[in-house]
């Protein structure tokens, strides 16, 4: 692969890494109902995980309305 190829895969991993973990923290921001602070919740662990499930959930969402 050439140098531009992986420099555009490296971005397009670091992004949608950094907006995962950003879905992660709205959707535990939504289920503490705003008590916590999102500094706290940036440092939690999951937040990664929880907006690839909410990810993965809206394309299965969106399959299962498109048949």
């Amino acid at each position: 692969m050439s140098f531009f190829e992986d420099l555009l895969l490296e971005f397009f991993r670091t992004f949608i890494f950094d907006n995962l973990k950003w879905v992660g923290i709205g959707v535990k921001r939504f289920f503490y109902l705003g008590k916590k602070p999102i500094s706290e919740i940036k440092k939690e662990n999951w937040n990664t995980r929880i907006g690839f499930i909410v990810f993965f959930l809206l394309i299965l969402f969106i399959v299962y309305l498109a048949n």
